[in-house]
């Protein structure tokens, strides 16, 4: 998953608008699709998805904010031409004309999820809710090893993410009561001087899966693999969309992990005819689970993680990318998946493969496998320090 493209900024367009808008106006904010200069009206599709056609005249006042500011006084006015698909506006109408239009350009929006992304690369933390407090609107997280409270306050904005989606852009508008134990936070805030408590600014949530399987079949035309949980023994299938990741674990790799992880003894995969046992089957908190002492990790909602895991989490990261044709019925794999609103049809966040002699010597190692290789399948990058 590309998360550069994923974090929409909004928040900077409501707070321009609540100052902005008159009794005589209606309003309405999202994205150009497409501009129309010879006719001067644009296509905008809205945050609730719907399309509208928005007409300008000579009289329209257009400003354009430049990104760090929020005061639609310190913009300035920018000629109708200078629309383009992908800036975001704010449009306040009499019928279907515009009077004003305040704009950020997708020159700026791109310059604002970068600082984004920094601010949760310092600031971020990943890991798995282990205890939820109602009374006191707190949660203990499991990151790097480390147990965190989060402190919430009535500043705290909220997201869940999409049963069917690691993507932060599908997310939804949340609230406290929401949160449950087991699921993946990724929460950005200070954290205190003795660094066990985080005064969160944002946080995500959501539930999802990690477990092991075998490929039954494959259907390469709608992205779908059908396959066997090596846990529950049922059968499901896993979609392949654009924002899944898929690596294939070279043989010395997957030979050297299966030493690390297996040590001490750990039954096997029951995957050609090997021993039987279960696998790492199961809801879990998100990409990484983020609750061992090789887990946890920070970055941008849903991307990258860090922990005691980082160096495997950057050589996964730094894998070429495996196309779905390289995958054929037999195949093992470890895959991290979204919840699912059907639970027997689920999203791949993360996929591996060549991992049977993991499987096979630890087969409840999936969890500490994809600890600190963050929702969009990349190692290292900003984290607990």
């Amino acid at each position: 998953m590309n998360v550069r493209n994923a974090i929409i900024p909004g928040i900077f367009f409501a707070v321009v608008a609540a100052g902005a808008q008159s009794a005589t106006h209606t309003q309405v904010a999202g994205t150009i699709l497409a501009v129309r200069p010879a006719a001067n009206h644009f296509i905008l599709k809205t945050d609730k998805g719907e399309t509208v056609d928005v007409a300008t005249t000579d009289r329209t006042v257009i400003i354009h904010v430049p990104p760090g500011e929020t005061d639609i006084r310190k913009g300035t006015k920018m000629p109708f031409s200078s629309l383009g698909a992908g800036d975001r506006v704010v449009a306040f109408l009499r019928g279907e004309t515009a009077s004003s239009l305040v704009v950020r350009t997708k020159a700026d929006i791109e310059e604002i999820q970068k600082k984004e992304l920094e601010d949760w690369a310092k600031r971020g933390t990943l890991g798995r809710v282990t205890a939820v407090d109602a009374a006191a609107k707190t949660a203990t997280v499991a990151a790097a090893g480390k147990t965190y409270t989060v402190q919430t306050s009535e500043q705290t904005q909220y997201h869940r993410y999409s049963p069917d989606s690691a993507n932060p852009a599908d997310a939804r508008a949340s609230n406290f009561a929401e949160i449950q134990v087991g699921d993946q936070m990724h929460v950005l805030g200070d954290k205190s001087e003795d660094g066990t408590t985080i005064k969160a600014e944002s946080i995500y949530t959501g539930m999802f899966r990690q477990f092991n399987a075998q490929i039954i079949s494959i259907d390469a035309a709608k992205g779908e693999l059908t396959v066997k949980d090596l846990a529950t023994k049922k059968p499901m299938v896993i979609l392949i969309n654009a924002d899944s990741t898929m690596r294939k674990v070279p043989e010395m790799l997957a030979q050297g992990l299966a030493r690390r992880y297996g040590h001490g003894g750990a039954g096997g995969s029951g995957i050609r005819g090997r021993r039987s046992g279960g696998g790492a089957g199961g809801p879990a908190a998100g990409g990484p689970a983020a609750d061992g002492p090789a887990a946890g990790g920070s970055g941008g909602p849903g991307g990258p993680g860090r922990g005691g895991n980082m160096d495997l989490a950057s050589i996964l990261g730094h894998l070429p990318a495996m196309p779905l044709s390289e995958l054929k019925p037999g195949d093992a794999i470890m895959v991290s998946t979204t919840a699912g609103s059907d639970p027997s049809r689920v999203t791949a966040i993360m996929l591996l493969a060549g991992v049977e002699p993991i499987i096979t010597a630890a087969p409840e190692s999936t969890r500490d496998i994809f600890a600190g290789w963050g929702l969009g399948g990349n190692g290292g990058g900003g984290g607990d320090q």
